[in-house]
């Protein structure tokens, strides 16, 4: 047996007590399962430092960003433009904190980091463990040295390994960044767009946590005031190390998140359009290739959001599904165009999208590619039924009368769903094919229930003014009439 081997066995693990900002031993760690586990950790934690050693060792990996920062000075010093004007006061301040950075690493980080790396070889260490080996929750290991802390995480639902490590006395600065938006309700709707996904709290303060340059460039100017910036630490990643900003918006106040979210069911669609936009900058995917645009929601949160995933499925033409752990709304083909197109189309929106591309922020270059795209027009055909988590299809029949349809191929998932639409108040008839049971809400409980009425009424109206086939465009109409959409008009 090898030394090596000789020392992982005689770790020493135990769960993590609080005790101040950091945590201590308590019980010794006995389950098999969690040992076998942290064991993982720590070997993937020594293969990722061994790979990136070399650029850690010679602090290249934060000349390298130093280097990106300053050459994005360079090439924006004629600029004139109000956000970038602002943003190259930000920029200056993370290039200060950079050099603070390199100059403590250089001389007392590395040296300590490698003293806990070295214990950690010699079994010489507590590995503190918190959180659960269950798939469902993450299992973390915690390594403490005098100024330096390294946190392994196992992400819950299988999203990989993270590293990263804390780093003391970095005390950061403020950064004053005036207001450069000309809409303040504008302002308003895309603040909430980071609060519902990368925003976080801080002593009362909106807060970010990010490795993304753009995202600390960007983020601040949409809280104008007093911005404090620090960093609070390095991730080493598969592929590269990165170094993590924390911001504090201090002139600023947040609210729960409960309160947020009303507050964005409640805006106009073009409002909603522009929350929508930092939104997917933080929880999003943007795929040039298939040209699509997706929002990405946990299953935790799924409450929290079902009324604005309501409106985005009814009014912006997104579709939804869920899946084991999260919730995906995705929007596709002439609609995610038309939307990215709406963003460029605003000035405020625009200057960020272009702002973040050129610090290399590659979701906001892809916004610019998808924008330029060619694509056939087509109207997405679901809705989302009100009071529920159901998106169902719009079928407008020969005889031109109007159905919403679902199919589901498991007899179990198809009756859950006609118990949850029968609770929410619809009456529905159930088909039964070869291959898949389909769920309709007749024409006459569509015409019939005013508040299921008014968004079919809403798509039917937009396919009426997209479509340029006239036999179509009659039938449309034709549904519209039989469906009395007009009525309380």
């Amino acid at each position: 047996m090898s030394s090596a081997q000789v020392n992982v066995e005689k770790l020493r693990i135990c769960w993590g007590v609080r005790r101040g900002r950091r945590l201590v031993c308590g019980e010794p760690v006995t389950d098999e399962t969690v040992i076998k586990e942290v064991k993982e950790l720590i070997s993937e934690l020594k293969e990722r430092v061994e790979r990136h050693k070399s650029k850690l060792e010679n602090a290249a990996f934060i000349d390298e960003l130093i280097d990106l920062l300053e050459r994005w000075l360079g090439e924006h010093k004629g600029d004139r433009g109000r956000k970038v004007r602002e943003a190259r006061k930000v920029v200056r301040k993370m290039i200060g904190l950079l050099k603070e950075l390199r100059k403590k690493w250089v001389e007392i980080y590395w040296r300590q980091f490698m003293e806990l790396m070295d214990l950690l070889e010699k079994s010489a260490i507590d590995i503190i463990v918190t959180g659960e080996n269950n798939g469902n929750k993450s299992l973390m290991i915690h390594l403490y040295n005098k100024g330096v802390a390294i946190e392994v995480n196992k992400v819950a639902k299988g999203r990989g390994i993270t590293i990263n490590l804390t780093l003391s006395e970095l005390e950061g600065d403020d950064v004053m960044v005036a207001n450069t938006f000309s809409d303040e309700e504008a302002l308003k709707a895309i603040q909430h767009g980071w609060e519902m996904t990368d925003g976080s709290v801080e002593h009362g303060h909106p807060s970010m946590v990010t490795s993304q340059p753009w995202q600390a460039v960007l983020w601040p100017l949409c809280y104008p005031g007093r911005i404090h910036m620090y960093i609070s630490g390095i991730n080493i990643n598969g592929d590269a190390a990165s170094i993590t900003w924390r911001l504090i918006a201090n002139d600023h106040e947040t609210k729960p998140k409960e309160e947020v979210a009303e507050e964005v069911r409640k805006l106009s669609t073009e409002r909603l359009s522009m929350f929508l936009a930092p939104a997917v900058w933080g929880d999003g995917y943007i795929n040039v290739g298939e040209r699509y645009l997706k929002l990405v929601v946990g299953l935790a949160k799924y409450e929290l959001w079902l009324g604005i995933i309501e409106r985005l499925v009814n009014e912006l033409g997104f579709t939804i599904k869920v899946r084991d752990y999260k919730v995906e709304v995705k929007v596709n083909w002439s609609k995610a165009v038309k939307l990215v197109r709406d963003w460029l189309a605003i000035p405020d929106i625009r200057e960020l999208i272009e702002l973040g591309a050129s610090l290399g922020g590659e979701k906001l270059r892809r916004i610019i590619e998808l924008a330029n795209m060619e694509v056939k027009e087509s109207g997405n055909k679901s809705i989302m039924i009100p009071g529920t988590n159901i998106s169902m299809t719009i079928i407008v029949r020969g005889d031109c009368k109007v159905e919403l349809r679902a199919r589901r191929k498991d007899e179990i998932e198809t009756l859950r769903l006609v118990e949850e639409l029968k609770k929410a108040g619809y009456e529905t008839s159930l088909r039964v094919a070869r291959r898949y049971y389909e769920v309709a809400i007749l024409h006459s409980k569509i015409r019939d229930k005013p508040e299921l009425r008014e968004p079919v009424c809403r798509k039917l109206g937009e396919w009426l003014n997209e479509t340029s086939n006239e036999r179509r465009k009659k039938k449309i109409a034709k549904a519209v009439q039989k469906l009395k959409c007009f009525d309380n008009a």
